[in-house]
C-alpha cells in the first residue's frame, strides 16, 4: 500500500490525467444502495457455497462454490461505499476507477482526517478506525484481483468470510457518516 504522503502526489496525478473530477454531482445515495446490494450478494453467495440443501434446491452439484465471487462482491461493496463518501466531497471518478477511488478516499478522508472527525463521536478510537478502513479497502482491492483472476474458488472459504467481515466493518462506518449527513 502507498504511504500516506504518496497518496497526495498520486491524487494530483490522477486529477491532472482527468481520472477524477472535483466539483461534480455524485449520487451518494445510489452508490450506497449499490454497496449494500453488493454485500447482500456476497452473503448470499457464501450461503449457496456452504449449504448443501440450498445447492440441491438450485440444482448445483455439491462441490461447487462461489468463494471467489464472495470476495469480489465484498470488495465491490467497499468500493461503492467509498464512492458514496466521495460523493459528499463532489469527487467523481472517471478513469482508473478502482485505483482513483482508493487514492481519492485516502486523500479526502484519511490524510485530511475528515473521516476521523466524522467518526469521532461514534468511536472512541476514530483515528485508528479511519486508518483501518483505508487498510481494509486497500487489502480487499488486492485480494479481489488475486482471487478473481488467479485462484480457483473451492478452497477460499476463510478469505471469503474475512472479506465479508471487512465489508461489514467498512459499511458500518460509512453508514454512520451518511446518516449524519442525512443521505440515508
Amino acid at each position: 500500500m502507498l504511504q500516506l504522503n504518496e497518496f497526495k502526489k498520486e491524487y494530483g496525478e490522477l486529477k491532472k490525467n482527468k481520472s477524477l473530477r472535483e466539483g461534480s454531482f455524485v449520487q451518494s445515495r445510489f452508490k450506497w444502495l449499490k454497496a449494500k446490494n453488493d454485500l447482500n450478494l456476497a452473503e448470499g453467495l457464501l450461503k449457496i457455497s456452504t449449504d448443501k440443501e440450498l445447492k440441491d434446491k438450485l440444482g448445483y452439484v455439491e462441490n461447487i462454490t462461489f468463494f471467489d465471487w464472495v470476495i469480489v462482491s465484498s470488495y465491490y461493496s467497499i468500493f461503492h461505499a467509498a464512492q458514496s463518501l466521495l460523493g459528499l466531497k463532489k469527487i467523481k471518478i472517471i478513469k482508473r476507477m478502482h485505483y482513483a477511488t482508493l487514492v481519492s478516499f485516502a486523500k479526502h478522508f484519511i490524510i485530511n482526517k475528515d473521516l476521523e472527525d466524522e467518526l469521532f463521536f461514534i468511536y472512541e478510537d476514530s483515528k485508528i478506525k479511519a486508518k483501518n478502513l483505508l487498510e481494509i479497502f486497500s487489502e480487499e482491492k488486492i485480494k479481489r484481483g488475486n482471487f478473481q483472476y488467479h485462484r480457483l474458488s473451492r478452497n477460499n472459504i476463510v478469505p471469503a468470510k474475512e472479506s465479508i467481515n471487512n465489508a461489514r466493518i467498512f459499511l458500518e462506518a460509512v453508514q454512520e457518516v451518511l446518516r449524519n449527513k442525512n443521505i440515508i
